[in-house]
């Protein structure tokens, strides 16, 4: 594996081996700052460490943009960066196994929940439906919204789930309506059907299972196990849905014109037709 995470000290090293000798350097990591953007690409900042020479010149720094999607390394051509750049990156390439790669994505995604959970709401630019969400009450799930941000997770019966809550997002309704779809993590990536799907009022602690849905797990037994594990899952879901209303209110504001109704033409009998025939209103349409 190219990193190496200090416990003590918390710095990530990563190892490079060139020509049989070993360079080590001091890793820092980035990744763009929107939170709603998925784009996947985390830039490593490679410093190395004191002492180390190539050829009898001290090591240069390097920045590696990788893109965890593809697999592939960003802006990686002769044309963007410089030939010992280039060379660097692709000895850096070389050597990252599956291991450093579920690093890469551990590190991406905390990077990414940090900006999600501190953001103003004012500076989150997000992608709704409006129409949706104004004309039919389309609910959304906050992990749609905010794809980084934290997750709720639960346990039932040995199985690892994620807890996936979708709220209405009407900035002038007070309901606390919730759609709550459990969802075993080893399936998240298949795009199966949730392991249950329940309706629950936060603020009453009313829970239903969905319509039209019977789970093969009792509903007492899912309610026991999400309260058990997340001892303050209503107050929760209640910061969570306050924090998408607030996120929907000033994306709405910033791009949605609602739609206006027509404007009816007012004829007056003696008028002309307005369908264009020549004759008074009163001896044609009207």
């Amino acid at each position: 594996m190219l990193f190496n995470k200090n416990e003590n000290t918390g710095k990530v090293i990563a190892t490079l081996l060139k020509d049989g000798n070993a360079h080590t350097y001091e890793c820092f990591f980035s990744s763009c700052d929107n939170p709603a953007c998925t784009c996947g690409s985390i830039d490593v900042d490679l410093n190395p460490l004191l002492g180390q020479n190539r050829n009898g010149r001290p090591l240069s720094s390097h920045r590696i943009d990788i893109d965890l999607i593809e697999k592939k390394l960003n802006s990686a051509s002769e044309n963007k960066i410089s030939p010992e750049d280039l060379e660097f990156a692709n000895l850096f390439w070389a050597q990252l196994n599956d291991d450093d790669f579920d690093f890469l994505f551990k590190k991406h995604f905390a990077y990414k929940n940090h900006i999600t959970e501190t953001a103003d709401t004012d500076s989150i630019n997000a992608f709704f439906d409006y129409e949706a969400v104004e004309q039919e009450g389309l609910m959304y799930a906050y992990n749609d919204v905010l794809p980084y941000g934290d997750q709720m997770h639960v346990t039932i019966n040995n199985e690892d789930c994620l807890i996936f809550d979708q709220f209405c997002l009407l900035p002038k309704c007070s309901c606390s309506d919730t759609i709550l779809d459990i969802v075993p993590i080893k399936e998240i990536d298949k795009e199966s059907e949730p392991l249950c799907a329940l309706t629950l009022k936060y603020n009453k602690k009313r829970w239903e299972t969905a319509e039209n849905f019977s789970p093969s797990i009792k509903l007492e037994t899912i309610r026991h196990a999400i309260e058990e594990q997340q001892p303050d899952f209503y107050k929760r879901l209640h910061t969570r849905h306050e924090k998408l209303k607030s996120i929907y209110l000033s994306c709405r504001q910033k791009n949605y014109l609602p739609l206006q109704p027509a404007k009816t033409l007012k004829v007056g009998r003696n008028d002309p037709c307005p369908c264009g025939s020549g004759k008074k209103h009163k001896k044609c349409c009207l």
